[in-house]
């Protein structure tokens, strides 16, 4: 292969030198889509010693068409060089022979035609005489001397072209124009490739977002879906298992907040205002533990001062890792589990527990009709009472004992047991000592027994009419008594825990007796299939019917349902002062009830009977005609309810335009009043006025609205003008004009910081500034006539406006974002008002048994459910200065009522914290994310 050049050169000296010129060589004026276009030997071996120029070299000699001799002292005494050079000089031209100085000197005298061999020391003695004309060099020695082997380098580049312009056929100049040429074109090219990698970057990128927002947004279609998909499903079941509607609000809520969610959970809080806690989910089957002739054993108690709940069930969760029976102790007050109790197996169909007085012992039926005494203090088992030496020989010994009762201070034990399937027989033990107290054969499987006293045990026969009283340290019957009527056909009887009242289920009937006097006092219809009985409410029950466990008001013959479940109840208990009830049903599942209604609301102390019909217009302030002047009463935070601010020397007629218009300071000390034309400040607390009189603006009808934040002026306004009045002059600080007051509305928020004006269509909002002045912030056109209203948050974020056809126009005041509710409000309820969280309106409707607390959507407008209120109705709704909201009865009574996302969640985090069974979650939730919505599943 023919080449362009041969690189002779010391390579002890000069190889750096030698690698960094063919590189040169090879690159300049290369073409950008070429590798190169010359090519350049350099021999990089040795010769082997004792032998002729390698015939390797000499190929490459021959077959090259210039010598570039890399001139130094070194370079001209070695061997292996001078070989080369003798070799070109012998079969090459000698004018393609090039010389680059890397060290020594070179002279040439022209007037001889050679070399000054004088002054050269660069090149062997050989090229003496080899030249008839100066031959092309370059001097090297600075390049080398410095190390500047590169193009970017000035000297070297032009050191280069002038060795490669012979190479390459072509003028210096020439040569590094087209170098300069094709660097240019290859820098073009560099950038149009480096462009369109950006652009191609910048497409991926832009296509990687596309990608990533349409996955972002099916998953957040996804996530609406699941979420509305389970709402759905918590406002089925509120109805009939308010614990798995928890859940499914809680799921709901935690997958995508919606206006459904919300509802979802509003509804889950009302349906589970008698639930204190769901202790225990349930299992959603039973039919494979069903055997012959049993069912799943689930059975609660609860100790009279309602301190603690024990419960076993065959779905325990922790069946396995303890197989045989263990009761769960759960500490109310603490909201805690205790140590569980390991004990022996429980009867077919579950046995019976109870506790003493103050829980400290717990008694629990095992089998065969044997019984496990508890101190629930230390959780140690103190003995086992056994009924019966031979009870396990008894045919009918797995039908369990028929009644359990411990004594007050938890000495004694008593229990009725089967002898034969037709016969019971009763016992009384000694719980230190095991020793059996007293025995009796006049029992029946229907008889129940309490301990009246200590040493006196009462045993309700209803078969035999019998109520017999045994002292039993004596063993002697003291009192029998007959109780006609008493008869039972089917069903059971209970007795409360002292003996004194006896709960008969006769029939289709429950009936209430005074046992103490022997008589029926009273009866309710539709009885339940079994009751408790709570010690200190004798004319109330507790009784579960299916499914359902309801409050039975004997004396009133009234029915009030606590809770629903799934399965049917199978087990109830209730806490002496008849406050708690605990229940278990067939599929598993504890839950914890209270008889008071706390969750929709809870009762504020209303002591000086204010009514609704008191209240002024905007719904912050009472009036009442006191001693020929007025008190005023403010809707307070916490328990205050309603907060008397004191007293006004004058009678205000709060009737129809142009009546009388008051507003009190934000702490409650001053009044402004407007009153028959003339303007006054009063101090509340003394009962006087607090400065001069005022006379009214230049037009009638004006109306005072509130203080402004700064407490010494207040908003105000007349048929045209919005004012400002300075409380201690009366002189008017600004106006502002606004249309015709026809059809309007004006309404301030809460905090005084914000009004809004509607007037011939158009609503216009202000704000209080930092230059203590009005400011207009937002305008929108919003359907407002003569039968309209306009409501403001709290802080001012929202306005309602209703038209007269009751649809909500929505606005928000910092967005300009409006909405139109798709259905009207309901009629002749009273003003709207903004939740908390500014999540609802809520509006009270309705009156006596049939009044609610209706729910809206506060972006949408959308109806979002209602709570029942109670006999004595909402006739109001009422926000409170931290924007709680109570409701004032038509009767004076007044409830604060928990309302807001945040709220209701917490409510029911509280209530029920079982995450989903995996086969609803899987149903709903399969390919989402979602953690359990109250957090870890912990005990509290």
């Amino acid at each position: 292969m023919e080449r362009d050049a041969f690189i002779s050169y010391s390579h002890k000296r000069d190889t750096p030198l030698a690698q960094a010129l063919q590189r040169g060589l090879h690159t300049l004026a290369r073409p950008w889509t070429r590798r190169q276009i010359i090519n350049v030997f350099r021999d990089t071996t040795s010769l082997a010693a004792n032998s002729d120029l390698g015939g390797s070299i000499k190929r490459e000699l021959e077959h090259s068409r210039h010598f570039i001799y890399l001139a130094s002292p070194a370079a001209a005494e070695s061997r292996w060089v001078r070989e080369e050079i003798a070799f070109w000089l012998a079969n090459r031209p000698v004018d393609r022979f090039l010389i680059a100085v890397s060290d020594g000197d070179i002279a040439w005298d022209p007037q001889i035609g050679d070399f000054d061999w004088s002054r050269t020391t660069a090149l062997p003695d050989m090229l003496r005489g080899a030249f008839p004309t100066e031959p092309l060099w370059v001097d090297l020695t600075a390049i080398r001397r410095h190390e500047r082997f590169s193009l970017r380098h000035p000297e070297f580049r032009d050191a280069v072209a002038t060795l490669a312009a012979p190479l390459h056929g072509r003028a210096k100049e020439a040569l590094d124009s087209e170098d300069l040429r094709q660097r240019r074109r290859a820098l073009q090219m560099l950038r149009g490739a480096v462009a369109a990698l950006s652009l191609l970057l910048v497409a991926t990128l832009i296509a990687s977002i596309i990608a990533w927002q349409q996955r972002g947004d099916a998953l957040a279609r996804a996530r609406t879906s699941a979420s509305q998909a389970l709402a759905a499903r918590a406002l089925v079941l509120a109805g009939t298992d308010p614990r798995k509607a928890a859940q499914f609000a809680l799921y709901a809520e935690a997958v995508q907040p919606t206006g459904e969610s919300a509802q979802a959970l509003g509804r889950a809080v009302e349906s589970n205002e008698n639930v204190v806690r769901h202790v225990q989910g349930g299992n959603d089957a039973v039919s494979r533990w069903r055997g012959a002739g049993s069912v799943p054993s689930s059975r609660v108690a609860l100790s009279r001062s309602g301190r603690l709940l024990a419960y076993y069930s065959d779905f325990d969760r922790d069946a396995r890792e303890h197989p045989g029976r263990h009761i769960h102790l759960y500490d109310i007050g603490a909201r805690k589990e205790l140590p569980n109790l390991y004990g022996g197996a429980w009867p077919r169909n579950g046995g019976a527990m109870a506790f003493s007085a103050d829980g400290s012992i717990l008694a629990a039926e095992t089998y065969p009709n044997e019984i496990d005494l508890w101190d629930t203090l230390r959780q140690k088992r103190i003995r086992t009472v056994v009924t019966d030496p031979h009870a396990d020989e008894l045919a009918s010994a797995f039908q369990g004992l028929t009644s359990l009762a411990v004594s007050d201070d938890g000495r004694r034990v008593a229990a009725i047991f089967h002898e034969t399937p037709d016969t019971s027989r009763f016992g009384v033990w000694d719980v230190a000592t095991g020793a059996r107290l007293a025995t009796g054969e006049n029992a029946t499987p229907s008889s129940e027994l309490a301990f009246s006293t200590l040493d006196r045990l009462v045993l309700l026969n209803p078969a035999t009419d019998l109520l017999d009283t045994l002292a039993v340290d004596d063993h002697a019957w003291d009192d029998t008594r007959t109780l006609s009527g008493l008869g039972l056909d089917r069903g059971y009887a209970s007795l409360t825990p002292d003996g004194a009242w006896g709960y008969v289920r006769n029939g289709s009937k429950a009936e209430l007796w005074d046992l103490a006097k022997g008589k029926r006092q009273a009866s309710v219809t539709g009885g339940p299939e079994f009751l408790a009985v709570p010690q200190d409410a004798g004319d109330t029950a507790i009784g579960a019917d299916g499914r359902v466990v309801s409050v039975y008001d004997m004396t009133l013959n009234q029915v009030r349902t606590l809770s629903a479940f799934s399965w049917p109840v199978d087990s109830l208990a209730v806490s002496g002062d008849g406050k708690l009830v605990a229940a278990s049903t067939d599929d598993g599942a504890i839950s914890l009830l209270s008889t008071e209604r706390d969750r929709g609301g809870t009762a504020v102390a209303n002591a000086q009977q204010v009514k609704a019909e008191e209240l002024i217009a905007d719904g912050q302030l009472a009036v009442r005609e006191v001693n020929g002047g007025s008190d005023l009463w403010a809707v307070a935070d916490g328990a205050a309810g309603l907060h008397r601010l004191g007293h006004v020397g004058a009678t205000l007629d709060l009737g129809d335009s142009p009546g009388d218009t008051v507003v009190a300071s934000a702490d409650g000390t001053r009044a402004a009043l407007c009153v028959g034309g003339m303007l006054s400040l009063w101090d509340l607390s003394a009962g006087v006025p607090a400065g001069p009189e005022g006379t009214l603006p230049a037009e009638d009808r004006l109306r005072l609205l509130a203080f402004v934040p700064d407490g010494t002026r207040v908003l105000a306004r007349g048929r045209n003008t919005l004012y400002v009045l300075d409380t201690r002059t009366w002189e008017t600080v600004q106006e502002e004009t606004i249309d015709e007051d026809f059809g309007g509305g004006t309404a301030v928020s809460r905090d005084g910081t914000t009004v809004a004006v509607s007037v011939s269509g158009d609503l216009t909002v202000w704000r209080w500034s930092r230059e203590r002045s009005l400011t207009p912030v937002r305008t929108a056109a919003v359907d407002l006539d003569i039968h309209g209203a306009v409501f403001l948050s709290r802080g001012g974020e929202k306005v309602a406006v209703t038209d007269g056809d009751l649809r909500i126009t929505l606005i928000d005041v910092a967005s300009g974002r409006t909405a139109l509710s798709p259905a009207a409000v309901e009629p002749g309820g009273r003003g709207l008002v903004f939740s908390r969280d500014l999540r609802f309106l809520v509006q009270t409707t309705g009156s006596g048994n049939g009044s609610r607390l209706g729910f809206w959507d506060a972006s949408t407008g959308e109806a979002r459910g209602s709570w029942a209120l109670g006999s004595d109705g909402g006739a109001a709704v009422l926000a409170t200065p931290s924007g709680e909201l109570l409701t004032l009865g038509a009767g004076g009574a007044l409830a604060h009522r928990t309302v807001g996302v945040e709220a209701w969640r917490k409510i029911l985090c509280g209530v029920v914290r079982d995450p989903l069974p995996k086969a609803e979650y899987d149903r709903y939730l399969k390919d989402l994310r979602v953690g359990p919505p109250c957090g870890a599943l912990t005990g509290g």
